[in-house]
């Protein structure tokens, strides 16, 4: 028989928790790539001794890329921190948005994916990030 925390999956904080543990894993895997691997070991990679876990999950999605040949060392070094100051400057606390931590970087790398393909103005890109917040709110 069910107990009434189960009959109320919808509102527990289990997915919560398992989207923290998600990106607390992204993050230690970040690290731990970037501590053991020789090849981040040189002066080229030292700016990422100096990326919060934030940055460091940025870094993570973007290292696709950079492997990919899309971005070069010094184009992921300037996206990395460019993605971290537009979601620490342009997205509103995670209080007053609404979305969890994971939502927020979604937005983000939507915003990321969308530069890939055109230019964007300041303005632009906030009124882009305004937007995919509402569509986060609606959709969740």
């Amino acid at each position: 028989m069910p107990s009434a925390p189960e009959d109320n999956s919808n509102d527990s904080p289990g997915p919560i928790i398992d989207r923290d543990v998600e990106f607390a894993q992204v993050v230690l895997d970040g690290r731990k790539l970037l501590k053991n691997k020789k090849k981040f070991q040189t002066d080229d990679w030292t700016w990422t001794t100096e990326l919060d876990d934030g940055g460091i999950f940025i870094f993570s999605y973007l290292l696709y890329d950079y492997k990919q040949q899309v971005l070069s060392l010094s184009r992921l070094k300037e996206s990395v921190y460019m993605l971290n100051l537009l979601r620490h400057k342009m997205l509103p606390a995670q209080g007053k948005s609404g979305l969890t931590l994971l939502e927020e970087f979604q937005v983000i790398f939507t915003l990321y994916e969308r530069l890939k393909l055109e230019e964007m103005s300041w303005d632009e890109c906030e009124e882009y990030l305004k937007e995919q917040i509402k569509e986060h709110l609606k959709t969740n």
